[in-house]
C-alpha cells in the first residue's frame, strides 16, 4: 500500500503539532502565573525590595522600598545605591558589588531617605542572573524603631537618670577596662573622685528638689569642662568620679582645679554658694581597680579633712 495515500500519518502529524502548540501554550500560561505570583509578593512585600544591576542602579524596587526612603517610584528608578546608602563612597559600593556572591550577605546599616534624615535598616542581599546579567536583589527592613528602643535600654542601663551621668556599675565596667589598657600599652590613667561640700546642709535648708537641682546643675558645669573621651559617673549620693584616660599627674591635677574653680564660680540660686572636695591619683605600676579608688578616696578625704573646696593627691609609689 502507498504510504502517500495513508490519511493516519498525516493525522498523526497534525495531532502532534497540536501537542506541542498545547504544551507550548501550557508553559507559557505557567510561565505567565509565576511571574504574576512573584510581582504580587514582590509589590505585596512588607519589606523594601530592590534589584540593583551590576553598576549599582535601580534595576526593579517596590513601593515599600521607595515609602522607606521618602522618593516616588519613578524617582527610584533614576537612583544608585550610593544615593541612599550611608557611609561607604560609590567606588567602594561597587567594590561590594562585585564581591557578593550567591551566599550573599546580612548586615545592620543605615540608609538616607530623600529629606536626609537616617533610618536603621536590616539587610540581606544576594547575587541572582536574570537573562544573562547579573542582579543584586537586597530585602531591606526598617528597624529604626527597634534600635531607638535599643538605645533606650542602654541608656537606662548604664546611666544616672538624675544627672545624666554614668551610673555606678559601668563607671566600674570602663574603668576596669581604662585600667587593662593603660596596663598593656604603658599609658597614664588619671582619676578624679570629688563630693559635694556640706550638701546634706542644702537638702535640709532648700528641701530635696532644690538639693537635685544643684547636682544637674553641677554635672552640667563638669561636662562643659572635660575632654572628648573623659568619663563621668556618679558614685554615689553627691559623690562622682572622672576618669582621665592618657592623663599623667599634671593634667589630671589642672582638670580637678579647673573643675573645682567651675563649680565655686557657678551661681545655684537659691543656695547661697556650692563647693567641692576633690581627691586626684594616677594608676601607678601594676595597680589594680580597688586599689587605685581606694587611694582616690584617701585623696578626698584629705581634701575634705584640709578644709574642703580644695584639690588633693595621694602618690602611688
Amino acid at each position: 500500500m502507498n504510504s502517500t495515500c495513508d490519511p493516519l500519518p498525516a493525522q498523526a502529524r497534525r495531532a502532534e503539532a497540536d501537542d506541542v502548540v498545547f504544551e507550548r501554550a501550557y508553559v507559557e500560561g505557567l510561565l505567565r502565573d509565576r511571574e504574576s505570583l512573584w510581582h504580587a509578593l514582590f509589590a505585596q512585600s512588607r519589606d523594601g525590595v530592590v534589584v540593583l544591576d551590576e553598576n549599582g542602579k535601580v534595576y526593579e524596587t517596590n513601593q515599600r522600598f521607595a515609602d522607606l526612603l521618602g522618593y516616588t517610584m519613578d524617582e527610584m528608578y533614576q537612583l544608585h545605591v550610593w544615593d541612599w546608602a550611608h557611609g561607604p563612597t560609590p567606588e567602594e559600593l561597587r567594590s561590594m558589588i562585585r564581591e557578593i556572591g550567591d551566599e550573599g550577605h546580612h548586615f545592620e546599616t543605615r540608609q538616607v531617605r530623600k529629606d536626609g534624615s537616617l533610618i536603621d535598616i536590616e539587610l540581606s542581599n544576594s547575587r541572582t542572573f536574570f537573562r544573562g546579567q547579573k542582579l543584586i536583589f537586597c530585602i531591606c527592613r526598617d528597624i529604626t524603631a527597634r534600635k531607638a528602643a535599643e538605645r533606650r535600654i542602654r541608656y537606662l542601663a548604664t546611666t544616672d537618670t538624675l544627672t545624666g551621668a554614668t551610673n555606678r556599675g559601668e563607671f566600674s565596667r570602663r574603668l576596669a577596662e581604662e585600667i587593662a589598657r593603660a596596663h598593656q600599652h604603658g599609658t597614664p590613667l588619671g582619676l578624679v573622685m570629688f563630693d559635694l561640700d556640706h550638701f546634706k546642709r542644702i537638702n535640709d535648708r532648700h528641701g530635696h528638689d532644690v538639693g537635685d537641682a544643684v547636682l544637674r546643675g553641677v554635672m552640667e558645669v563638669v561636662c562643659q569642662g572635660v575632654r572628648v573621651g573623659d568619663v563621668i559617673g556618679r558614685w554615689g549620693g553627691e559623690e562622682f568620679m572622672l576618669l582621665l584616660p592618657g592623663s599623667d599627674p599634671a593634667d589630671a591635677l589642672g582638670a580637678a582645679e579647673r573643675l573645682r574653680a567651675g563649680i565655686e564660680a557657678q551661681d545655684f540660686e537659691p543656695v547661697e554658694r556650692v563647693t567641692a572636695s576633690f581627691g586626684v591619683v594616677v594608676l601607678a605600676q601594676g595597680e589594680g581597680f580597688d586599689a587605685l579608688v581606694k587611694r582616690a578616696d584617701v585623696a578626698l578625704y584629705r581634701a575634705k579633712s584640709a578644709g574642703r573646696n580644695r584639690v588633693e593627691t595621694v602618690s602611688g609609689d
